[in-house]
């Protein structure tokens, strides 16, 4: 169970900590398989059931899981379950709406909506799985939408002539996942530590990081400095939280991964990689940084764990 106790002397899971995680764990994959087996049941009587019975499907489906819920209301498992499980029926009736009255709607405005309508199962389900399946949900659409958006459209109306670029919207998608980090973060200190896991705020701190190494990168941009500069003050803000507190490596160890790629893509970048020399000082620039960033990591996880230890004893 994720507390603020202190940290043992070996921070790997227990025996009894592993089978609790393989027992949720095949939990969760039979909530998806039964939310699969619903949508999939939909697909396969399409022209048996008319457009009648497959939204009347998919909407008794919905309604029973909503019941569930305010009869185990969370955080019961069940009342979880079934909010995860409406999470995923919410989507699925979204799609039916899409194929069978044909909006015109972009797949990301699709997604989108989904998050949106899904907001309050995530909200009232007390749960980090229910959260990390609403903030798939919502990458999903982020990332078509990084993918996808042409220079025409509205949402470039608020943006500067200058923004117009792949790097913006990616760094856009950035910060919505590190804000999300740190309000969990936040979370943790307060009385809904066990709905904030911390699994779900390494998870949207490594996807936000993703998204600004992607922002970075050479080829996406031609305002590159700008998006560096910011992701570089980004990072050096994270990492000075960390440094502070003394506790958990995790983000330093994916800032570390970040930075290694973004120099590398750089380094690969600016040498042109015109023949065999090139490729093996790019080869010894990764081991070397990477040996580096190690040592350096597995010094302060000692230090750090030695610190806590000794706070305690005393």
């Amino acid at each position: 169970m994720d507390t603020f106790a202190p940290m043992r002397h070996d921070d790997r899971p227990t025996p009894a900590e592993w089978r609790v995680f393989g027992a949720r764990l095949l939990q969760a994959a039979g909530l998806g398989s039964l939310g699969a087996g619903v949508i999939f049941f939909v697909a396969a009587n399409w022209h048996a059931w008319g457009l009648a019975g497959r939204f009347g499907l998919l909407e008794a489906g919905l309604m029973l899981c909503v019941v569930v819920a305010l009869w185990q209301p969370p955080p019961l498992r069940a009342g979880q379950a079934a909010l995860l499980l409406a999470t995923l029926l919410t989507g699925a009736l979204l799609a039916l709406f899409g194929q069978s009255y044909q909006t015109g709607a972009d797949v990301h405005e699709l997604f989108f909506t989904w998050a949106l309508l899904a907001l309050p199962f995530a909200v009232a389900a007390l749960s980090g799985a229910v959260w990390a399946v609403w903030w798939v949900v919502l990458n999903v659409g982020l990332a078509l939408l990084c993918n996808r958006l042409a220079l025409g459209h509205f949402f470039w109306l608020v943006l500067d002539d200058w923004s117009r670029d792949p790097a913006t919207l990616l760094m856009l998608a950035c910060l919505v996942n590190l804000l999300g980090a740190g309000f969990f973060q936040m979370l943790r200190h307060s009385r809904f530590v066990e709905a904030t896991p911390l699994w779900l705020v390494r998870f949207l701190l490594s996807i936000g990081l993703g998204y600004g190494v992607a922002a970075s990168l050479p080829h996406m941009t031609d305002h590159s400095g700008g998006v560096v500069g910011l992701y570089a003050l980004i990072s050096i803000g994270i990492a000075g939280a960390t440094l502070a507190r003394h506790r958990d490596v995790f983000p330093l160890t994916v800032l570390a991964g970040c930075w290694i790629t973004i120099s590398t893509a750089w380094l690969a970048h600016s040498m042109r990689l015109d023949d065999i020399g090139q490729t093996f000082i790019l080869a010894v620039w990764v081991v070397s940084s990477s040996a580096a960033a190690g040592k350096l990591l597995i010094h302060l996880v000692h230090q750090w764990r030695g610190s806590t230890e000794d706070g305690v004893a005393s």
